[in-house]
Formats: C-alpha cells, sequence, structure tokens
C-alpha cells in the first residue's frame, strides 16, 4: 500500500506538472493508464482503460473561462481504484467522472479564491516596485496547483481504496450495465468526433482508402499506413509534374512573346 501510495503520488505530481514541459499531453488518460498499470503490475489493463477514459474526455475542453472536469486526477484515480480492487472497464468509466468532478471543484477553489488573492499580492508589490517578487507569484501560482491537485489525488486514492467497494453497491446494477455498453460506444463516438473536425473533401480519399484497406483488405495498421504514404507520394509526384509543365509554359509563352 506504501509503495503504491508513493507511487500514485509521483504520477500525479509529474502528470500535473505537463503545463512545465510544454504542451506534452502527459496528464491524459492515455499516458497516466501506462504509468498506473505499470504499478499496479497490469500494462496491459491500464493501456485498455486509459484508453477509454481518453475517449471520454476527448470532447472536454476549456472554451473562455469554462474549466472542465479534470480528467488528470479523474484519469489516474479511476484507473488505480479499479486495478487496485480486480474490476473492469465499465466500472472505471462509472468513476471517472465524480472523481473528475472533485477535480473540478479544487480547480474552481483556486480559480476563484486562491489565485485572485495572488494577483492582488502581485499588484502591491508592482506598486512596491518589487517587479522581481511580483513575477514570481506567477510561478507561486503554478506550483500551488500542482501541489495541491497531487495531494488530493493521494488522499483520495488513500480514502478511496477502503471505501470503493461501498460506493459500488450503492450504484444501481443498470447504471454500471449502461456504463458497459457505452464501453463499446465510445470508440466510435471518439473517431466521429475526430473525423468531424478534420473531415474535408482533399482527406475524404485517404479515409475512404484507410478504410477499404482495414475492412476488405485486412491489413494492419502499419500497413494501411504505407498504403496511404505510397498513394500520397504518388499525388505529389503527379501534381509536381503539373505544377513544373505550367511553368515551362508560362515561360515559353513569355519567351515568344519577348522574341515577337
Amino acid at each position: 500500500m506504501v509503495v503504491q501510495t508513493i507511487g500514485i503520488f509521483l504520477i500525479a505530481l509529474i502528470a500535473n506538472m505537463q503545463d512545465f514541459l510544454g504542451a506534452s499531453f502527459i496528464g491524459r488518460p492515455l499516458v497516466t493508464g501506462l504509468f498506473v498499470g505499470l504499478l499496479f503490475g497490469d500494462i496491459t489493463q491500464g493501456l485498455i482503460m486509459g484508453a477509454t477514459l481518453e475517449l471520454a474526455f476527448l470532447g472536454l475542453m476549456g472554451v473562455g473561462a469554462t474549466v472542465p472536469p479534470d480528467e488528470i486526477i479523474g484519469g489516474i484515480l479511476a484507473t488505480a481504484l479499479v486495478l487496485k480492487n480486480g474490476y473492469g472497464v465499465d466500472v472505471a468509466l462509472t468513476l471517472v467522472l465524480p472523481i473528475a468532478a472533485l477535480g473540478l471543484a479544487i480547480k474552481n477553489i483556486l480559480y476563484v479564491i486562491i489565485f485572485p488573492a495572488m494577483t492582488h499580492k502581485a499588484d502591491k508589490l508592482v506598486e512596491q516596485g518589487k517587479i522581481k517578487q511580483a513575477a514570481n507569484m506567477h510561478l507561486i501560482a503554478s506550483f500551488t496547483r500542482i501541489i495541491m491537485m497531487t495531494t488530493v489525488t493521494t488522499v483520495a486514492f488513500v480514502i478511496g481504496s477502503s471505501t470503493v467497494d461501498m460506493i459500488l453497491d450503492l450504484i444501481p446494477q443498470a447504471f454500471i450495465d449502461g456504463m458497459n455498453i457505452a464501453t463499446n460506444i465510445l470508440p466510435a463516438v471518439g473517431f466521429a468526433m475526430l473525423i468531424n473536425m478534420t473531415f474535408s473533401k482533399k482527406v475524404a480519399p485517404f479515409f475512404f482508402l484507410g478504410f477499404v484497406c482495414s475492412a476488405y483488405l485486412q491489413l494492419d495498421m502499419i500497413a494501411t499506413a504505407i498504403v496511404g504514404a505510397i498513394f500520397a507520394g504518388i499525388m505529389y509526384i503527379i501534381l509536381d509534374t503539373i505544377e513544373k509543365s505550367k511553368g515551362q509554359n508560362n515561360n515559353g509563352g513569355e519567351e515568344q512573346y519577348d522574341d515577337f
């Protein structure tokens, strides 16, 4: 239990530091599921749960002042509690949104109470001419979020590992069965959302080419990607030849005009 608690603390710490590592997305459930699975000795189930929870959070993003449920604490705790107690992906989906809502509540406390207080403090420091200290308030606020979210994740894991059975007993079996059905639907919904964002007339032929390779030719992902790359190379050669022929025709026309 001690080793698992320390492992959850380290995973949560690294995941909440994703903004310091650029747009690394290391805190996404797909990534944290791998590390949690490694911690509990079941990488396969960790990846499966991480990928499923990733699809659940795929359409949740901050727009304007809205703050979505926290996918970091949700992904880590849902995967850890389920792997620890030997449940399946359907239970992970049942737990993830309430846990993510807990992370959202903590974030709201930070954004509404703590961060504004730090901002006012920085304003006062600027008025006093302490520019460096005012600039450091940004780093202090960032580390405050990391420490608080990491601590909440670790404490929730320690408390929740002994109460998850009681919580599941309170959830109707029909609801858990419904989440199990949603587990099979989520991949299709996730891919549909991606296609909706990226689909255009230019990429449509490649989409249907990949569908034919996978559904009818039974090719794996690597072979399908190679076929797509070959077709892309052929299109590039054809278009490049057309552009060069147009350029030669234009140059020839200018030379004839100059001679005339």
